[in-house]
């Protein structure tokens, strides 16, 4: 083992020593060369051996390979557990709230190392934040951010156990505070005409006196259009708002008859499809620019509609935001409404969560169906029930002859 100061060139041509010692060992064959930071040359002896002695040592097999890990800053790990994230293709959002959800446990208990991460202490954590009266979702929020920040300790060596395994999530289903509902096709239908007309009919009511010149008609017409398709499109295929605002014309496949949705685009950050009704294919055809590029995006930059724009057009076609339930009506409402009515058109469960791109048919059923649409009285009078009269063969029943209930449960007096 050597430990010197290095030497270099000063600028009036002199050679000096530096002010720190390197050290320069040799363990099993390999060459070490580093500084040792010190400027007292027996602390820089002390420091070199200490090192040398750990590096034997954990080639044996016999130091902690933790120990490193164990000493490195929070911070840097925190870096490198956000790195690791968005180098698997998260966007942005994502990938800082999972960071900020760590970060804010991390303020909590005031933590400096990895061995200040224990279970009682995220469990405490949790508790605070449901303290202050968020709901369960938001808990959950910081459970799973930590609960991946502990798995990715493990897989990258850095820990040898999850510190926050046995720690558990909230029911969600028992404390949902934003429970939305699907619109009828009278109201969705009220909703498109409201978005289409809106624009122009504000405009000629505020400029009564002055008018609407036939250029301003023109653009503020084109505006209504452009919402109602965006409407129309999560609609009828139950995407989200941010795989509409970056759809383009090359993603729909009108031979197919389908709109891809590509990785980036999508929440699952993998390639879809989902097929298109021949109607709403109809109206992007009519949509279309002849002068639009492949790559254009199908909505136009600034015409997208925000959140507050969506209430006014909901305002405009006279549905109220909450009904007499509490559940309310927003955009990602009109994704809820598509796999509703998939479901009144008795499509197969498995086929309405293929058609919404889920993960869980919980969630395709428990979350974002509305059993308000479904006919649940008349599936149950259609039960082959002991004691139930027997009904008429549809093959042997003449056409005129009168249903024994109707649609709404009524009896019926046939003649």
């Amino acid at each position: 083992m050597k430990v010197y100061r290095r030497t270099y060139k000063a600028r009036d041509g002199s050679m000096r020593e530096g002010r720190t010692y390197w050290a320069l060992y040799y363990v099993g064959g390999q060459r070490f060369h580093e500084s040792t930071g010190a400027k007292d040359r027996r602390a820089a002896e002390l420091i070199a051996s200490e090192r040398m002695r750990t590096e034997e040592l954990r080639r044996a097999g016999i130091v902690d390979p933790f120990a490193s890990a164990t000493e490195k800053s929070l911070a840097k790990h925190l870096d490198d557990f956000e790195t690791t994230i968005r180098g698997r293709g998260r966007v942005e959002r994502y990938v800082k709230d999972r960071r900020q959800c760590v970060d804010a446990y991390v303020a909590h208990r005031k933590a400096r190392k990895l061995k200040d991460f224990d279970l009682p202490g995220a469990s405490e954590f949790l508790t605070s934040i449901r303290a202050t009266g968020v709901a369960a979702r938001t808990v959950n929020r910081y459970y799973q951010a930590l609960k991946q920040f502990g798995i990715w300790l493990v897989k990258t060596r850095r820990s040898p156990f999850d510190p926050f395994e046995g720690l558990k999530p909230l029911n969600e289903s028992a404390d949902r505070r934003h429970v939305r509902r699907a619109l009828t096709p009278e109201e969705a239908e009220a909703l498109l005409h409201a978005a289409r007309t809106r624009p122009l009919k504000e405009a000629t009511e505020a400029r009564i006196h002055a008018g609407v010149t036939d250029k301003e008609r023109e653009r503020l017409t084109q505006l209504g259009e452009v919402r109602a398709l965006v409407y129309a499109i999560a609609l009828g295929t139950g995407l989200r708002a941010g795989e509409i605002r970056r759809l383009r014309w090359c993603d729909i496949d009108e031979r197919r008859r389908v709109v891809h949705v590509p990785a980036a685009s999508s929440k699952s950050r993998r390639d879809q499809s989902v097929p298109l009704a021949e109607v709403l294919l109809d109206q992007l055809g009519a949509a279309k620019p002849r002068t639009a590029k492949p790559t254009d995006p199908v909505i136009p930059a600034g015409m997208f509609p925000n959140s507050l724009t969506f209430h006014r057009d909901r305002e405009a076609a006279g549905i109220e935001r909450e009904d007499e339930t509490g559940r309310v009506i927003d955009f990602h409402g009109l994704r809820t409404t598509f796999i509703s009515w998939l479901a009144t058109q008795g499509v197969h469960p498995r086929v309405a969560q293929a058609l919404a791109r889920h993960a869980s048919i919980e969630t395709t059923m428990a979350r974002y169906t509305d059993l308000a649409l479904l006919d649940v009285q008349g599936t149950v009078e259609r039960l082959p029930l002991p004691g139930a009269a027997p009904k008429a063969k549809k093959r042997g029943r003449p056409v005129s002859q009168p249903r024994s209930w109707d649609r709404r449960g009524e009896r019926r007096t046939g003649t």
